[in-house]
């Protein structure tokens, strides 16, 4: 059967995906290094203009001490020179008619230089594009020497450099792509050479131990269905073929006729025993099927288990009676749970049959339901407890904790004697792991036994 793609679903590649992630942070360190890169380029440059105005400063200082204006005027510089007295009037520029400057009192550079004997600070033009770059010193006469510059911005100097950085960022993008397609096909190489049959001894990461342990355990389980399937058809073929056999012998005398009334009797008594038989085993194996594949149509209902476990002893007093084996009956009534009513129906049936097949002659059973608390999924909580005891022939300590699985029988002769299709222990465990329930036992041979399933109230 092909199953079809929808159009809409993306496969997801997790080359691609490694080779996007690695691509797009190689690319962000290119662009966090740029930005890192221009800034302190812009900022060693903007501290080396200061120095260069401080040491301009130092070099026409004489000059103005000794009153040397056109001298200062006539200097081959681009900077510009002022003068401030201490009170902030401007008396020489230059560059700009000192007519038209107000008072500078209030200039940031200027109360830096009257607090701190000097200063230096930078200011923003009105369009952003130049930025003014100003040094200003306190001189021994108590004037202020104010030497400024004009310097672009990063801005402009990134738009200065834009063929540049347009180069180094497509080489950057090549490069980021070259390395993004190295290491992500690096990093997926050993997951493609993972050996699914065998992924423990597989040459993976640490992180990804997990993932194969994991393969490995489903392997192993995978491995004991299919033992355990191959099993359970083994055993069913078994199961079917012995009455099968007999059914067809005894039918096959019938049919050449030639018996008297009292044979045909028994044998037409034998087929139906045998039929009997091959109808409990295939009902058995519907449920436990049922109960592997979780699709018992009906739906959880709250039981009183204490009414539940009352009907079946009241409905097996015949078969104890037959045995002479005496049933005795405990419960904290009411006794709440929470399952499917055929399902619990069937495991407290079987713990009780076989408690009175496998008794002795004068013995006794005795079915217990009482509350406690326990934990469950590490919570604890409040359980109810169904107890079957007999005094019956026991369990060897070797066969208990083979006695659920499917088919098995300590005593095979005893069992079909009994008429048991060697599924019962095997449904009250399976019908236990669907109501997530817990199934002990304690056994000993010749002493009797004790089943209990604690389910969750």
């Amino acid at each position: 059967m092909s199953v079809e793609k929808n159009p809409k679903t993306k496969e997801k590649s997790l080359t691609f995906t490694i080779f996007k992630s690695t691509f797009l942070l190689g690319s962000l360190v290119y662009f966090l290094c740029a930005i890192m890169f221009i800034s302190n380029l812009y900022n060693y440059f903007e501290q080396q203009i200061f120095n260069e105005l401080e040491n301009e400063a130092t070099f026409i200082e004489d000059f103005i001490l000794n009153h040397q204006y056109d001298e200062i005027r006539n200097f081959d510089t681009k900077n510009r020179i002022t003068l401030i007295h201490k009170n902030g009037e401007v008396f020489f520029d230059n560059k700009v008619d000192i007519q038209n400057l107000g008072n500078h009192f209030t200039r940031e550079e200027i109360l830096g230089a009257l607090k701190n004997k000097q200063a230096k600070v930078s200011r923003f033009s009105s369009t952003m594009t130049e930025k003014t770059l100003y040094y200003a010193k306190q001189l021994s006469n108590q004037d202020i020497l104010r030497i400024s510059c004009n310097q672009h911005s990063v801005a402009v100097l990134v738009l200065g450099m834009s063929q540049s950085l347009l180069i180094m960022f497509v080489i950057a993008i090549i490069i980021c792509a070259i390395i993004a397609k190295f290491v992500s096909k690096k990093i997926v190489e050993p997951l493609n050479k993972i050996n699914l049959e065998n992924p423990e001894n597989s040459n993976v990461y640490q992180e990804l131990k997990p993932f194969t342990h994991r393969i490995a355990e489903e392997n192993f389980e995978k491995a004991q269905r299919e033992e355990l399937r191959q099993q359970f058809s083994a055993n069913v073929s078994h199961e079917l073929k012995t009455p099968l056999t007999s059914i067809s012998g005894f039918a096959e005398i019938l049919k050449n006729g030639g018996t008297d009334e009292q044979t045909t009797k028994d044998f037409a008594n034998t087929i139906y025993e045998e039929t009997q038989r091959m109808i409990s085993l295939v009902n058995d194996i519907i449920k436990l099927s049922k109960l592997d594949e979780k699709s018992i149509s009906q739906e959880k209902e709250e039981i009183n288990l204490a009414e539940l476990s009352k009907e079946i002893i009241t409905a097996l007093l015949p078969v104890a009676e037959k045995k002479n084996v005496h049933i005795d009956f405990e419960a904290e009534n009411p006794s709440f749970i929470n399952g499917v009513r055929s399902v619990i129906y069937e495991m407290v049936y079987n713990l009780v049959e076989n408690a009175i097949k496998y008794n002795k002659n004068d013995g006794k059973v005795i079915v217990k339901i009482s509350k406690t608390s326990e934990n469950f999924s590490s919570k604890l909580k409040q359980t109810v407890v169904l107890s079957v005891s007999d005094t019956g022939i026991g369990i060897p300590k070797n066969e208990q904790e083979r006695i659920f699985e499917r088919f098995y029988r300590i005593d095979k002769s005893r069992s079909k004697e009994s008429g048991g299709t060697g599924l019962g222990l095997s449904i009250v465990k399976h019908g236990a792991k669907y109501h997530n329930a817990k199934v002990t036992l304690s056994s000993q041979e010749g002493k009797g036994s004790t089943f209990e399933i604690h389910f969750e109230g």
